[in-house]
């Protein structure tokens, strides 16, 4: 069974059919001409032409703004004025205004902080400058305690020293007097006889003698006991200097650790007044809402004189520049690109032929029924040549493939069997033979010729009926 190529072609919402083709104006054919004709026998034939094959896609859609808003106000506070409904605006004007009073008395509460806070990091600047002062004045008494208590221990160990030299010396000697007396009593004992008297006078000698060489030991046994715990008090002195020193230049620098924190909190507590008074400066401005462009108001809640809230869609706006707004079928988006011509009409202005680029192609589909869809976005060249306003019909073509110098043949010339595509070309001798072609780009009328037949070559179009 014979089958056309219309088969295969994809299902589209709206494919305009286009091919130019140079020679269509020529005859077929047959001996007298024309493309079309009954040359044989009532044969529908056609003449193997190159040409061009523009492949279209067209789609509806609507006149939009390019821009639009919907704001919502970020304060509350009586409407000062608003604009309303269907009213004009220029980039710049004030849409909506609200009373800035409490505003104004938060700005004056950042201010107030940041001055307490300056206040505090200068105070905690001059308890650091004073730790500071303490500690170095820790330091130094800590040095010269230092050095006092290391010099009463070292002249406390020369007085230990000088005290057991001199007991010493004062114990020898005493012994050596009492050795003395004790040798002269001997001596005068064996030379001569001693009278009771003699004898009572060594005797009393050798005492004082032994007396004084006890009293030589005691005295220096005391005076080596003095000075050794004159020492060891030094030493005592000298560690309990140590340890206060250490307490006392330990508590400057806490102190000293502790202003300095007292800084750090200080300089952050500065930090957090001035971040509150930008954040405020950033939302002083939030009781006044400015135009970004020229437009339209398309609604407005509030009025002069009511008090407005914040979380509440306040206003809702749109640009004056204009776009085309249209849904193409998933077959044909991925034949379109971003400044992609377009042909633009519109129902208003029916005689007038717009020309438009595609501006937008949304990545993500709308899928209505079944059918899946991408919206399109067109920006108009040369919008002045109409007035635009906001919903007017726009019926758009966009050009997809244009080809140049192919060959091509009418579509329903194609056939189509086992998978392999063929045509039946017209013999000289009026005979029909069949041929088979590899075909390419096509539309509604003319298919492209890549192989199989040869410019010239006369197909048949149709069969007599």
């Amino acid at each position: 069974m014979k089958k056309t190529c219309l088969g295969k072609m994809p299902v589209v919402l709206a494919l305009i059919i286009i091919i130019t083709i140079s020679p269509f104006l020529m005859l077929s054919c047959k001996p007298e001409g024309g493309f079309f004709g009954d040359s044989v026998e009532g044969f529908e034939t056609f003449e193997v032409i190159r040409g061009n094959i523009i492949q279209t896609v067209s789609a509806s859609g609507n006149v939009d703004s390019k821009y639009s808003n919907s704001y919502s106000l970020k304060t509350s506070g009586d409407v000062l004025q608003a604009l309303e409904k269907g009213d004009s605006f220029k980039k710049g004007d004030v849409l909506i205004e609200l009373s800035s009073q409490r505003m104004q008395l938060l700005l004056e509460q950042a201010e107030e902080n940041i001055n307490v806070s300056q206040i505090s990091l200068d105070l905690a600047k001059v308890n650091y400058q004073q730790a500071l002062d303490a500690n170095h004045v820790a330091v130094q008494l800590a040095e010269t305690n230092t050095q006092l208590a290391e010099l009463a221990a070292q002249n406390a160990y020369k007085a230990l020293e000088g005290a057991n030299n001199t007991a010493a010396k004062s114990i020898e000697s005493s012994r050596v007097a009492l050795e003395n007396a004790e040798k002269l009593y001997q001596e005068a004992k064996d030379e001569t006889l001693l009278t009771d008297v003699q004898k009572k006078q060594y005797e009393v000698n050798i005492d004082s003698a032994e007396a004084a060489h006890e009293s030589a030991k005691a005295q220096g046994q005391s005076s080596s006991s003095s000075a050794e715990g004159a020492y060891e008090q030094s030493v005592l002195n000298q560690s309990t200097t140590y340890w206060t020193n250490l307490s006392s230049t330990q508590t400057a620098e806490t102190q000293m650790a502790i202003t300095a924190s007292n800084i750090e909190q200080a300089e952050s507590q500065l930090r957090l007044a001035q971040i509150s008074l930008e954040l405020v400066g950033l939302d002083s401005d939030d009781h006044i809402l400015y135009a970004p462009y020229d437009g339209i108001v398309l609604s407005s809640v509030y009025k002069s004189g009511e008090y407005a809230g914040p979380g509440v869609p306040a206003m809702e706006i749109a640009s004056n520049e204009f776009v085309i707004i249209s849904e193409v079928n998933e077959t044909d988006i991925i034949n379109m690109m971003i400044a992609q011509e377009v042909d633009v009409s519109l129902d208003a202005y029916y005689l007038e032929q717009l020309k438009g680029k595609i501006l937008e192609i949304s990545p993500v589909s709308t899928n209505v029924g079944g059918v899946v869809s991408y919206k399109i976005t067109v920006e108009l060249e040369a919008q002045d040549r109409v007035k635009l306003m906001h919903g007017l019909s726009a019926s758009l073509t966009i050009i997809t493939s244009d080809t140049g110098d192919i060959l091509s043949v009418p579509i329903e010339a194609v056939s189509e069997e086992n998978n392999v595509q063929y045509v039946n070309i017209l013999l000289e001798d009026g005979s029909a033979e069949k041929k088979e072609v590899v075909t390419g780009i096509f539309n509604y009328d003319f298919i492209e010729i890549k192989s199989g037949l040869s410019e010239g070559d006369i197909v048949i179009v149709s069969s007599p009926e």
